[in-house]
């Protein structure tokens, strides 16, 4: 059987902060299976959930109450463009032990693609999860640690760099109608509300959330509140038979926060936001 890992490949639109390329990582991971023997073409409309190799994203900006396993390693590239500037990373990680007892998912992260804020691939970060599902109800819940420094330019704020530690609850709601994914949780400093000074983030708390709904197997309707910013968007799971799933949509819409000149940092701006992850699945 065929697998899929989208490692190396190019997306076109605007790129972003390597835990946004986590996120979408690791929320294909979860779904990931191999891909079936099937006589359809590439892509086609799935006509049930079992048909998939993994389902569309369930979150954009928060982490996820559900983790993956050992036997699957998974990669994302993402991106962020409002109207002055351009950001982006890559992301690849792999999964370990197992969800139904405890399970969870370790990746690095890499930023940015635009040299003008310190060189290309300046940044380097380490995240890491843990969580048990709990099958029966449908429900997951985990801890993790997300932008771990490894390494960052000479330039970048020093108080960027702190991680930033969260946990997290996602509930499954199957149903005939309109199947929904619920995610909740608290976090500090990247999580917390940007319209804290970032030398004082890492010392706040805050709650972040959000709702998908699966409008058909293959899409998703997401909407989003982390970091006192308002996201919305879709997630897209082009080929049924492939662990390959797609998300585009719009952060900040509620434009918190202020312009930071120094950084170019996205404060205050509504901006498109893309992601494409995939999973392989051993």
């Amino acid at each position: 059987m065929k697998k899929v890992l989208l490692g190396t490949i190019l997306l076109s639109s605007a790129l972003c902060a390597a835990e946004l390329s986590s996120v979408s990582g690791e929320t294909t991971a979860v779904f990931a299976k191999k891909e079936k023997a099937t006589d359809k073409p590439l892509i086609y409309l799935a006509e049930n959930f079992h048909e998939m190799a993994t389902l569309p994203g369930f979150t954009l900006m928060s982490p996820s109450g559900l983790v993956s396993s050992y036997g699957v390693v998974f990669a994302g590239l993402s991106g962020l463009k409002d109207a002055e500037n351009t950001d982006g990373a890559f992301a690849m990680g792999m999964g370990f032990g197992d969800s139904n007892t405890l399970g969870g998912a370790v990746s690095l992260g890499i930023g940015s693609v635009d040299p003008r804020d310190g060189g290309s691939f300046n940044r380097g970060t380490l995240n890491l999860n843990v969580g048990h599902h709990f099958k029966e109800y449908g429900f997951g819940w985990s801890v993790g640690m997300t932008g771990l420094d490894l390494w960052h330019a000479t330039k970048t704020d020093g108080d960027n760099q702190d991680p930033s530690f969260y946990t997290a609850v996602t509930k499954l709601w199957a149903n005939e109608f309109i199947p929904i994914a619920i995610t909740a949780g608290i976090g500090n400093n990247s999580y917390a509300d940007i319209n804290i000074e970032k030398r004082d983030r890492k010392d706040e708390v805050d709650g972040f959330g959000a709702i998908a709904f699966y409008l058909i197997p293959q899409v998703s309707l997401i909407v989003d509140y982390t970091s006192n910013m308002l996201s919305a968007g879709f997630g897209v799971v082009p080929f049924p038979d492939y662990p390959i799933s797609i998300n585009l949509g719009a952060t900040n819409i509620n434009e918190e926060g202020s312009k930071n000149e120094e950084d170019g940092s996205n404060d205050g701006k509504v901006a498109f936001i893309a992601s494409i992850a995939a999973a392989y699945v051993f």
